[in-house]
């Protein structure tokens, strides 16, 4: 497994920001993170001189694991990203430096702002609200606005254009169906003959997108921050790419993320969020197009299941919540099973 040791990194995290800044630098503080397991996270303490004084910085940096669950990794989708959006009113960290060459620090990695705040988790003990009433709203209509400002955002012209994903309206969702089911194949163990029936019904059920957009990828609760009842920044942007919006609203709705709750991920009721994005994205839901991402979206969890316990297995990475994925796949599979027959999400 991939795992440099604590001064190894801390020294070449310096060599590193010194190259970038052309100034003398220290990292101190450095401590690993146990969230985000599929990229490795180290907080640490950085300064540099700027201007006539030394300024501290407090800042992570995320690597991408030569062993990870969606190795071979890139840092420039999220970085590039970011750096795209910073000013469009999306609350994101503030993005320094990356690169993808393996010389610095043996796996592609980026540095970002340490932003405050606390990640709120969809898992709540019998199905109740993770808020109360007036926290839940304003942090739903936060979320949501959120959404519709990243899906609105004009990616022409600006380094989100470089991100991988459909540029046709017509192919968004086949392109994410290969996506998927190439990463399905090269982690696949053995076939699982409910995945091959989602992959035949995505197939036929594939709707076009009614615009590309900047899709996050993994927009939910517990991938944003919480600081005095704000969202403060959205994080965890490696699933990001070009497509269709309806896939972020699926994701968002899936059972997954609420549980019991009938409030979508755990913030928002499903036709009070069709109709604030439409009001601030002025992008149309198409109900129909939300039901497939959500049978889209629970392929694509089970098929991530399927690659943690191959890395797993494979001895690569031994990170044992790699191998509670594994034993969650068969509930996942029985949700996908359910939604294929016809139960309403």
């Amino acid at each position: 497994m991939y795992q440099p040791s604590e001064s190894e990194l801390r020294e070449r995290l310096t060599a590193f920001i010194e190259q970038q800044t052309g100034k003398p630098a220290s990292v101190s503080r450095l401590t690993r993170y146990s969230v985000g397991f599929s990229w490795l996270t180290y907080g640490f303490e950085a300064t540099w001189e700027e201007g006539a004084a030394r300024q501290s910085h407090q800042l992570i940096a995320r690597i991408g694991p030569p062993d990870g669950i969606f190795a071979p990794y890139s840092a420039a989708p999220q970085f590039l990203v970011l750096k795209a959006i910073e000013r469009t009113g999306v609350p994101v960290p503030r993005v320094y430096w990356y690169t993808d060459s393996p010389q610095t620090l043996g796996a592609p990695f980026f540095v970002m702002e340490k932003v405050a705040g606390e990640a709120p988790l969809p898992w709540v003990p019998g199905g109740g609200s993770a808020f109360d009433d007036t926290t839940r709203a304003a942090l739903g209509e936060q979320f949501v606005a959120a959404l519709a400002r990243l899906h609105s955002f004009e990616w022409r012209g600006t380094p989100a254009e470089r991100l991988d994903g459909a540029r046709d309206v017509g192919t968004a969702a086949a392109a994410q169906i290969e996506f998927w089911e190439r990463y399905l194949r090269r982690h696949e163990r053995r076939r699982y003959p409910i995945l091959e029936w989602a992959l035949l019904w995505l197939r036929a059920n594939s709707p076009r997108a009614p615009r590309i957009s900047v899709i996050h990828g993994d927009y939910r609760i517990g991938n944003f921050l919480v600081l005095d009842g704000r969202i403060n920044a959205i994080l965890d942007w490696e699933l990001v790419h070009l497509g269709d919006p309806h896939q972020d609203l699926g994701w968002m709705c899936m059972r997954a993320f609420r549980g019991r709750s009938p409030l979508m991920c755990h913030l928002i009721a499903r036709e009070e969020l069709y109709r604030r994005y439409h009001e601030l994205s002025g992008i149309a839901v198409d109900p129909r197009a939300v039901a497939f991402y959500e049978v889209f979206g629970t392929f694509t969890l089970a098929v991530m299941h399927v690659g943690a316990a191959n890395c797993f297995e494979g001895g690569g990475f031994d990170d044992l919540r790699m191998a509670a994925m594994g034993a969650q796949l068969w509930r996942l599979l029985s949700q996908l099973e359910r939604l294929l027959s016809g139960e309403t999400p």
